[in-house]
């Protein structure tokens, strides 16, 4: 089995170093600080040579080719190696038609498995977190999703797993639950730690 790394890597905002296994969210007032975020987070794994996948709010090749251009990402040929993967959030988490906490955590240790496969040196992860805005079923398991994937990435090869939450659809009450499930958080382009956080 693939195991956790004790590499120190960047995650691209500045040039601080961390431990792989970095679970850690964003929550953004827009779209341009959210894809700012993100290319720097992408961009810098791919130069890890890490498998990089990127769930987002994009369905359609259209409209995932519009979203990664969007947000600068010139990611062709990686796309093509298999290097770097983007799917629509909603297909996903609920390949079922229902999200499954436990399924999907099997599904993150079968992609560490195809990374070892691959030779890619870990798996890094950044997620559009709207399961539970959009009333997916069986989105009630999203704050046990949320502490079984700080558990994951102590033991499995992911360098770190982002997930990204709009601020406008969510009340200051939420907000402090989704922050509270994250060691780390993405601040001003600054990667800190969580005063919040509830292991």
């Amino acid at each position: 089995m693939l195991k956790a790394s004790k590499q120190e890597i960047s995650f691209g905002f500045t040039k601080e170093t961390f431990r792989h296994g970095v679970h850690m969210c964003h929550v953004y007032n827009d779209d341009a600080e959210r894809d700012m975020v993100l290319e720097k987070f992408v961009t810098s794994g791919l130069s890890a040579n890490e498998k990089v996948i990127v769930l987002a709010d994009a369905d359609t090749p259209a409209e995932i080719d519009g979203y990664l251009a969007g947000i600068g990402l010139f990611v062709d040929k990686e796309r093509k190696t298999g290097q770097f993967v983007i799917d629509y959030f909603v297909r996903a988490y609920s390949l079922d038609g229902r999200f499954d906490a436990q399924q999907m955590i099997k599904r993150w240790k079968g992609y560490c498995a195809q990374a070892q496969e691959e030779g890619y040196t870990a798996v890094r992860v950044a997620a559009e977190a709207l399961c539970r805005q959009m009333r997916v079923p069986g989105s009630e398991q999203w704050d046990d999703y949320e502490a079984r994937l700080d558990k994951l990435v102590c033991v499995y090869p992911f360098s770190g797993i982002l997930c990204q939450y709009d601020a406008s659809l969510y009340c200051g009450k939420l907000i402090l639950d989704i922050i509270s499930a994250h060691p780390l958080m993405v601040v001003r382009g600054q990667i800190v730690k969580n005063p919040y956080y509830i292991s």
